[in-house]
C-alpha cells in the first residue's frame, strides 16, 4: 500500500526512519515517505512506533490513507 501511494502521489524521499518494525523490508523507504507526508501514523496508538508491514490493509485503513493523502 505504501509503495502504491508513493508512486501515485510522487511523494518525496525522507531520511527519517519512522518505524522500527519495517527495517530491511522491500518497502521501508516508501513506508517512511508515506509517514513523512502524514498519510500514516502507525499501527499501535498511542506509541505509533510500528507500521505492521505484514498486516493486511482494511477498507477503513485504506479510506483513511486516501483521505489524508488527498486533503489539501
Amino acid at each position: 500500500m505504501a509503495t502504491f501511494l508513493v508512486r501515485a502521489l510522487d511523494l518525496p524521499a525522507t531520511t527519517t526512519d519512522f518505524f522500527g518494525d519495517d527495517d530491511g523490508t522491500t518497502h521501508e523507504a516508501n513506508i517512511n515517505r508515506v509517514a513523512a507526508a502524514g498519510i500514516t501514523k502507525g499501527c499501535n496508538p498511542p506509541g505509533n512506533d510500528r507500521f505492521c508491514p505484514d498486516d493486511s490493509v482494511t477498507r477503513g485503513q485504506m479510506a483513511a490513507f486516501l483521505r489524508r493523502a488527498l486533503e489539501e
